[in-house]
C-alpha cells in the first residue's frame, strides 16, 4: 500500500487516538530535534521584539532542505546584526535593500527580505510588536486566524506597494485568501501562539491556541492521511482546516500540540513515504496508522 491510497476514517476511535498520541508525545525527544528545525533561530533571542521578528524571517524560509534553510537564516541573521528589531527601525528603504543585498534562497532574493523587514518594522513602529499588530488585526470571534493573517499580510506589503511586484515575494509571504495551506505562516504562529514548552514561545498567547491551523508540508499531510485525519489529496487550506477539526477533537484547548513529534517523525525519516515493513514496526504510533 503507498501514499496515494485514499484514507478516510481514522484506525481507531478519538479516545484510543488521544491516549497513543499522548504516550507519543510522553517519549518524545523535543530538545533533541529542536535544534533540526528553524524554530532553533529565534530561541537565539531574549528580547520579545527581537524573537518575533527573527521568528517571521525563519517561518517565511522555511522551505526546501534542512540544512539549506539554516545555512540561509545564518545568512539572515548575520545581516541583521545583534539587535535585530532596533536595525529595523533604523532602517529606510534604501539600507534595507543594502543590508540584504546579494541575499540568495533557492527564489528568494534580497529585495524581497528587504520588503519584509521594512513591512514587520513598520508593524512594530505602529502597535509596538508584530504580536501587538496581530492583535489589533484579530477578529476574535472568528474561528480560525486565516482572516488576520490576510490582514496582517495587507499591513506588511503596504509600505512597499510601490515596489515591482514578484512571484517570489508572493512566494515568501503567500496570502491566505487564495487558498493555500500557508504552512510556515501557520507555523509562525504555532510558535508563537503556544507555549511556553521549549518548543513554542506563547508570546501571542492572547491569539489563543484553540484557533490555530496546522501547518501542512508533505510529512503532515501524509501522516495525517495515515492516522485518518482527513481523506484529502491537496495539501491546501481546506485540508489544514480538517486535520485541524481531526486535532481539535481529541484537544479542543490545544490542537497543535502534537504537530512538531508528527512533522519531525516525517522529516526524520520514521514514517516513509510508503510503508516499508522494518521501519514501520518500529514507528512509535503504528498501532494507530491505517496502513498497519
Amino acid at each position: 500500500m503507498t501514499h496515494a491510497r485514499r484514507l478516510a476514517t481514522p484506525a481507531q476511535p478519538d479516545d484510543v487516538l488521544r491516549a497513543e498520541l499522548d504516550g507519543f508525545l510522553a517519549t518524545y525527544d523535543f530538545a533533541g530535534r529542536r535544534g533540526h528545525d528553524p524554530v532553533a533561530f529565534p530561541h537565539r533571542f531574549a528580547d520579545p521584539l527581537d524573537r518575533e521578528l527573527v521568528a517571521f524571517f525563519a517561518a517565511c524560509l522555511a522551505y526546501g532542505r534542512a540544512d539549506l534553510i539554516a545555512r540561509g537564516l545564518e545568512d539572515v541573521l548575520a545581516r541583521m546584526g545583534p539587535g535585530p528589531a532596533a536595525a529595523a527601525a533604523r532602517d529606510d528603504a534604501g539600507a534595507a535593500r543594502r543590508r540584504f543585498e546579494g541575499f540568495v534562497y533557492r527564489v528568494t532574493r534580497g529585495d524581497d527580505l528587504a520588503r519584509l523587514w521594512l513591512g514587520l518594522a513598520h508593524l512594530q513602529r505602529a502597535h509596538g510588536s508584530i504580536g501587538r499588530a496581530f492583535a489589533a488585526l484579530d477578529d476574535p470571534a472568528a474561528i480560525d486566524l486565516r482572516g488576520t493573517l490576510e490582514r496582517v499580510r495587507a499591513a506588511i506589503c503596504a509600505p512597499t506597494a510601490d515596489w515591482p511586484a514578484r512571484r517570489a515575494f508572493r512566494h515568501l509571504l503567500p496570502d491566505p485568501a487564495k487558498g493555500s495551506a500557508c504552512k510556515r505562516l501557520n507555523m509562525l504562529l504555532r510558535w508563537m501562539v503556544r507555549g511556553p514548552d521549549g518548543i513554542d514561545f506563547g508570546d501571542w498567547a492572547a491569539l489563543g491556541a484553540h484557533r490555530l491551523t496546522i501547518p501542512v508540508d508533505t510529512h503532515v499531510h501524509r501522516i495525517a492521511r495515515y492516522l485518518g485525519l482527513t481523506d484529502r489529496a491537496a495539501a491546501d487550506w481546506r485540508t489544514a482546516a480538517q486535520i485541524t477539526a481531526a486535532l481539535r477533537r481529541l484537544d479542543a484547548d490545544d490542537p497543535l500540540r502534537y504537530d512538531f513529534a508528527l512533522c519531525h517523525l516525517g522529516i526524520s525519516g520514521r514514517c516513509p513515504a510508503r510503508r516499508v515493513p522494518a521501519i514501520c514496526a518500529e514507528c512509535p504510533i503504528q498501532r494507530i496508522c491505517c496502513l498497519a
